[in-house]
């Protein structure tokens, strides 16, 4: 008898998967400095910048650097989503706003349930903290650090096992672009440099579709 054409002999089934997109945009050299000072100018116009993060839509702004920034978040967004094997077109909204960090600023555990991806664009990054210290001795001033979802699955792993720890950490250079499932608990390293961390971050909201609904 031959067996249906559907059955597969062996095969692994990537459940609950956490994809963080990680990409260094080429341009960015060319194009931070400008999207820098743009940002230190609106910080120097709104005390309360940095926390106003809703409804907002830094990346509509018409400089030339700020849609060069906006079309590689377009490009990447779709770059995601074949990555995670979805064929049909997806429509969607950014809301886009700044964050500048100084000396002993940090952001708590959070997470953005209200919207489907999250995503932050490194600017720009201090070299080391105000000691001296380099990156290796654990005060990264740019370090975001993400938790894994699904609680204590860290305690059921061995070693190597890419479950085996509960958290990772990305130290981000200037240029680098991370994208991930807004429902994912993270937070960011203080900032232990007299030097600003300056970088763009922002919120993917569906346009809601039939097709979405499995």
């Amino acid at each position: 008898m031959t067996p249906p054409e559907d059955i597969w002999d062996e095969r692994f089934i990537p459940l609950w998967p956490t994809h963080i997109f990680q990409r260094y945009l080429q341009g960015g050299f060319l194009h931070n400095p400008v999207i820098a000072s743009i940002i230190t100018a609106m910080d120097a116009e709104q005390a309360d910048l940095t926390t106003t993060y809703q409804g907002v839509g830094f990346l509509q702004r018409q400089e030339p650097a700020v849609a060069w920034l906006r079309n590689e978040i377009t490009d990447t967004l779709r770059a995601y989503f074949q990555h995670c094997g979805i064929s049909y077109e997806v429509h969607w909204d950014i809301q886009a706003w700044v964050n500048v960090n100084r000396l002993g600023d940090y952001h708590t555990p959070h997470n953005h349930g209200w919207s489907y991806l999250s995503g932050t664009y490194y600017v720009h990054i201090p070299t080391a903290d105000r000691t001296g210290e380099d990156d290796d001795k654990g005060m990264n001033p740019a370090a975001i650090t993400f938790s894994d979802p699904r609680y204590g699955a860290y305690r059921h792993s061995i070693t190597e096992d890419p479950n085996e720890q509960a958290r990772h950490t990305i130290h981000p250079k200037p240029g680098t672009l991370l994208l991930w499932p807004a429902s994912l608990i993270h937070y960011v390293h203080p900032n232990h440099s007299d030097d600003a961390r300056i970088s763009v971050s922002f919120n993917v909201i569906l346009k809601w579709e039939n097709q979405y609904a499995g």
